[in-house]
């Protein structure tokens, strides 16, 4: 028998917008752009009392610090597997310039680069894929009393994505989700998962998360 504590909710949102030249990539650690945000709609979807994992990024950060005022969080924890791709070399540089190194290279139809090619003293999404996805098999492994609430970056939550759905490199960097925006999603405890098909992922709302209806 599955009881109550052996469903628990994880809501993983995208940090909001970022400071950046027009033009240019935006700094690795780019801060959160000066304004009022609206987020009482994302606030109605998020639990009280739930543990928190941020990103180390300022933008993550400054984005969780938004939120957990008004949530009371449980706990918080910031987690370095969770933070964006690194583009090394090319990040707070102008966008002509880098397309000039990447004109003789294979193109991906909706992303910056391929998931497999790494920037100067940066990483590729494959090597982001591989710790986000080795982050998720450790809360396959454990047992929670909340719900988890993770802060973080759009590179992140197609990662994963594509560990629950086995989804390739490629696809999962096809993935659009909003600033403010995520994933809402389910695990299911290791012990019972395994009994039956189906995993033990379940996917409720993917990009801009909505409360539940009444």
């Amino acid at each position: 028998m599955i009881g109550k504590d052996d469903i628990t909710d994880f809501y993983f949102i995208r940090h909001g917008p970022v400071v950046k030249k027009d033009g240019h990539l935006p700094p690795h650690d780019a801060p959160l752009i000066k304004q009022e945000f609206d987020l009482d709609a994302l606030l109605k979807t998020l639990p009280h009392h739930a543990n928190w994992h941020i990103s180390p990024l300022q933008r993550a950060q400054q984005t969780a610090a938004l939120l957990t005022g008004h949530l009371a969080p449980a706990s918080k924890i910031t987690e370095a597997a969770l933070a964006e791709q690194h583009f090394g070399n090319w990040h707070d540089q102008p966008i002509d310039t880098i397309w000039q190194q990447l004109a003789i290279l294979p193109k991906h139809n909706w992303s910056f680069i391929t998931h497999d090619f790494c920037p100067p003293h940066g990483e590729s999404f494959d090597q982001q894929m591989l710790r986000v996805g080795s982050w998720c098999d450790l809360q396959e492994r454990k047992r929670f009393t909340n719900a988890q609430i993770i802060v973080a970056h759009i590179g992140t939550i197609r990662a994963v994505l594509a560990h629950i759905l086995g989804l390739p490199a490629d696809v999962a960097q096809a993935i659009e989700i909003p600033y403010f925006g995520g994933l809402h999603a389910s695990l299911m405890a290791k012990h019972h998962a395994a009994d039956n098909l189906g995993g033990a992922w379940q996917i409720h709302q993917l990009g801009t998360i909505t409360p539940p209806a009444a």
